[in-house]
């Protein structure tokens, strides 16, 4: 059947389990704070766009605006800075 009588008393043990469970009610847990970046709109996205053939381009750039821009195509899940830069700029170049 569904009912099947009541069930054992958990806090049998009464004193020991009271004191257990105030203790743990009083030992709150340290989180740390993650606070979310900023999506940019301007940032491109992975959608599939119409090609066009390629050409090797050569630039300069400092080498911590060249380190940045790694980790900001990584982010955004790109394999390389230049796709990242190529879908930005089709994502942009009408602004």
């Amino acid at each position: 059947m569904a009912f099947d009588g009541p069930k054992k008393n958990a806090f049998e043990k009464g004193k020991e389990t009271h004191e257990k469970m105030t203790e743990a009610l009083n030992n709150k847990p340290v989180v740390d704070v993650v606070t979310p970046q900023p999506t940019i709109s301007s940032m491109p996205t992975r959608t599939p766009i119409q090609k066009e053939k390629v050409k090797p381009f050569t630039f300069t750039l400092k080498p911590s605006n060249r380190k940045a821009l790694n980790k900001i195509a990584k982010r955004h899940g790109f394999s390389s800075t230049s796709a990242f830069l190529d879908e930005w700029i089709e994502a942009n170049k009408d602004n």
